[in-house]
């Protein structure tokens, strides 16, 4: 059995420090299909199931550095490592001489409680963050602050690291782990606790009580090192601080990018041969195809309520196939040997579960129209007599970007491919007569004319051909949007970024430097 495992904040978690909720589907797919998934963490339980709530595990889980594996089907802490009374003790008057001031965990009455001193202005952004937790318990004393049974003390940006490195040693008896927030880079965790404890130690430990052959673990920052050196594959999430991806077996995507579910999902499920077809448009068979929709609907005879767009589009991508497939517990517009596709003239939205299930099954295309040329017609209903006529150009790509960031996590699966079709179409709208006076129940007609184009997105690289000519190869947001309007430069770089097209390199005062990779 492999075992994953990961890190939580800066690795699983997205950079607001939440569980995305397409993470949390994928997840619990893969748990629900038999994948051992499991999370080593510096947070408490208390902390931790907060966010973690929506996942439905299986297996234990390292709480704390190590100091705690968690039962989480018997609800219960199954290892604890827990430092001696010596050693609580030499904490106690390190921390004393220095003039430090920790936060101690400890169990006091049967309760695990966090004993802190309640004016020490180095706890006071960690405490105002954390009002509502009822294991906080001020204390005025360091004999009050140690208290109990502890197992845990946390100073934050300590005055003089190099003098608590002296002390807790593994020689000591500690395990200590110094690294910056992952959430303020203004701040220092330098947390002590048993050598028994440790990520590493932890690992060792749930390896055997899962009887796993093989741990695959995740992480970006200093405290997952000691993972890493007991993992039998280690990733660092493309975010990881240097050090991690310097020792790493390989670099994944990013926490924001799903990189974690990413890799389980390659790893998990088979990448199904696919093979494009020719770039090259046939604009005859299309034009057939436009014909043969026109006539169903003219025959409502297979038709499903379809649009002429959608239908014509359908005609032309499924050549002979005349009927849709059933996949799993859901419908394909068009299923044969090169896999599945879908014509998609609505909402992406309403894809994320449909892809789910069918990317496990064979090669997705999903094909979206890009009315790019449209040609638009007044016509009095009564006469017949064309009132006026336009022609327009669309150069606003936002509809796109936002229906591609609708199925985000999708995006980088090898088993997709995303066809763009530039269309040219028509557009009529009738009125009662020459005045063009719009009402309720008015007829209006949208149909397809020509297809102009195809761009085909089947890999990372290929979202480079959404970036615009004459735009320098550092460039802020800003810039991006004077080249590409009337294009909404957010979504643009939403889907840029998350496909490792552009990355952020730095700032501009309070612009966000990007930089084409």
């Amino acid at each position: 059995m492999t075992l994953y495992i990961s890190d939580l904040d800066g690795t699983l978690l997205g950079s607001s420090g939440t569980l995305k909720p397409r993470t949390t589907d994928m997840l619990n797919d893969f748990i629900a299909k038999g994948a051992a998934f499991s999370y080593c963490t510096a947070r408490s339980l208390f902390s931790a199931e907060k966010i973690m709530a929506d996942l439905r595990l299986n297996m234990p889980v390292i709480l704390m550095n190590g100091v705690f594996i968690y039962d989480t089907v018997k609800g219960e802490y199954i290892v604890k490592n827990f430092p001696d009374r010596e050693e609580i003790g030499l904490i106690r008057e390190t921390a004393r001489r220095l003039g430090e001031t920790p936060m101690v965990h400890a169990i006091i009455d049967g309760e695990i409680r966090i004993s802190y001193f309640p004016d020490s202005p180095k706890n006071r952004k960690y405490l105002t963050a954390r009002k509502d937790d009822k294991r906080l318990r001020p204390v005025e004393t360091y004999e009050a602050l140690f208290e109990g049974e502890v197992f845990y003390a946390v100073f934050l940006s300590p005055d003089n690291v190099a003098a608590l490195d002296e002390v807790f040693l593994s020689g000591n008896g500690f395990s200590r782990t110094c690294y910056i927030d992952v959430y303020d880079r203004n701040q220092i965790w330098y947390e002590v606790f048993s050598s028994r404890a440790g990520k590493n130690n932890a690992v060792l430990q749930l390896k055997k009580i899962t009887g796993a052959d093989e741990i695959v673990a995740f992480g970006d920052n200093g405290n997952d090192l000691p993972m890493f050196s007991v993992s039998d594959r280690c990733y660092a999430v493309g975010n990881a601080i240097d050090e991690v991806k310097a020792v790493a077996d390989g670099v994944i995507g990013s926490n924001d990018s799903y990189g974690v579910p990413e890799f389980m999902e390659k790893e998990l499920f088979p990448v199904f041969y696919y093979e494009p077809p020719e770039k090259a448009v046939d604009e005859e068979r299309f034009a057939m195809a436009v014909e043969k929709a026109n006539a169903r609907k003219a025959t409502t005879i297979g038709t499903l309520n379809e649009k002429a767009i959608h239908n014509a589009l359908k005609c032309y991508y499924g050549g002979e196939i005349d009927h849709e497939a059933k996949i799993g517990s859901f419908y394909a517009d068009i299923a044969g040997e090169k896999g599945i596709t879908e014509i998609q003239t609505g909402s992406f939205g309403k894809l994320n579960k449909k892809l789910s299930e069918m990317l496990r099954a064979c090669h997705v295309t999903v094909v979206y129209p890009f009315e790019k040329i449209v040609n638009s017609y007044s016509v009095n209903e009564k006469t017949g007599e064309l009132i006026s006529s336009s022609k327009r150009k669309n150069k606003d790509l936002s509809k796109l970007f936002l229906e591609l960031y609708r199925i985000k996590g999708f995006l980088t699966n090898p088993n997709l491919t995303i066809c763009i079709a530039e269309l040219e179409t028509s557009k009529t709208a009738y009125y009662k007569d020459n005045r063009r006076i719009r009402y309720r129940g008015m007829r209006r007609e949208k149909t397809p004319v020509k297809l102009l184009n195809e761009i085909r997105l089947e890999k990372k690289a290929d979202y480079g051909v959404f970036l615009p000519e004459g735009l320098n190869g550092r460039f802020t947001k800003k810039e991006l949007s004077a080249i590409c309007k009337p294009t909404d430069p957010s979504l643009l770089l939403e889907i840029l970024e998350f496909t490792g097209v552009v990355k952020r390199v730095g700032k501009e005062g309070n612009a966000i430097v990007y930089k084409k990779v």
